[in-house]
């Protein structure tokens, strides 16, 4: 079946009901967890100075700064905590980390939900490349950076294109346009406090590392949904990836997308109980991101012939 299913198809309804209770305290686990990892491998970072370990140890911390990105999509899915201040607050310091604007991606990544892998819908669709090439292209990071730095110059100045104007009015497209400013001038702060105080530390613990992390999530973000049907059914259109217990956790069980797609207003804490009781019904289970590749690229391949 190709049509949406509902929860309730699957999961009885006060069961359903239970799974979506929120709550603060394994958010803030999570979180203290993610900041003692970031501290850890900064002190790599620090240790590695001088030496041929320094370029792997910002690459190792960027893979764990990238992945601030997953505090940021639950706080802007208003699920990772129940107090609304703590979702916000902690979206826009993961925001400011990794440099992604929270208003605009909560509403971009609203209208993800709502036209999952639809071809014209979905402003975060990532399409099948077009042969091997692309596909290295795509893991480059070149096309997401020039992407982003173009987002941020043109909404800091209000301009939208039509496929934004689709899911941004008039009052988010301002709210979108103020934040990135304030994220504008955050960014010029840091630069100029740099500069007179004659620092490296936000580049060699920062922005470098960023700038290595994120092919690693680019990989993750590929897994979620490249190479499955273009069809509204959530249970066939994402795919939920096995991954080592650290990756887990260090993404907020967003490996188990098809569940988060099925149904959003599940808490990520709540996620792994709830793939058990829907994981008959998954279609796409990959084991592992070396074997969803694998599956990609053979897909890639045959559509290149």
């Amino acid at each position: 079946m190709t049509d949406r299913v509902a929860v309730t198809d699957i999961v009885p309804k006060a069961r359903y009901r239970a799974f979506l209770r929120r709550a603060d305290g394994p958010g803030l686990l999570f979180l203290a967890g993610h900041l003692a990892t970031l501290a850890v491998t900064g002190t790599l970072v620090y240790l590695a100075h001088g030496t041929w370990w320094l370029l792997p140890a910002m690459a190792l911390h960027g893979v764990v700064l990238v992945h601030l990105f997953a505090p940021l999509h639950e706080c802007t899915h208003y699920t990772a905590f129940e107090s609304r201040w703590l979702n916000d607050t902690v979206a826009w310091l993961a925001g400011l980390a990794i440099i992604l604007q929270p208003t605009f991606f909560r509403l971009e990544h609203r209208a993800h939900h709502a036209h999952t892998q639809h071809e014209h819908d979905d402003p975060e669709l990532i399409a099948l490349p077009n042969g091997v090439a692309g596909y290295l292209w795509y893991l480059s990071t070149i096309p997401y950076w020039q992407g982003l730095i173009h987002n941020m110059i043109d909404h800091a100045q209000g301009r939208f294109n039509t496929t934004e104007q689709r899911f941004l009015d008039a009052r988010q497209q301002r709210e979108v346009m103020v934040g990135t400013r304030w994220m504008w001038a955050f960014y010029t702060a840091v630069a100029l406090i740099s500069l007179v105080a004659g620092s490296w530390a936000a580049l060699t613990f920062w922005l470098i590392p960023r700038l290595l992390g994120e092919p690693y999530m680019r990989v993750v973000r590929m897994a979620e949904h490249v190479g499955l049907p273009l069809v509204p059914n959530f249970l066939q259109n994402t795919r939920t990836t096995k991954v080592l217990w650290p990756l887990r956790v260090l993404n907020w069980n967003m490996a188990y997308h098809t569940a988060h797609h099925f149904a959003p207003a599940v808490p990520f804490h709540r996620l792994p109980a709830f793939h058990r009781e829907i994981e008959p019904h998954v279609a796409s289970i990959g084991d592992g991101y070396i074997e969803v590749h694998g599956d990609i690229v053979r897909q890639v391949r045959e559509r290149a012939v």
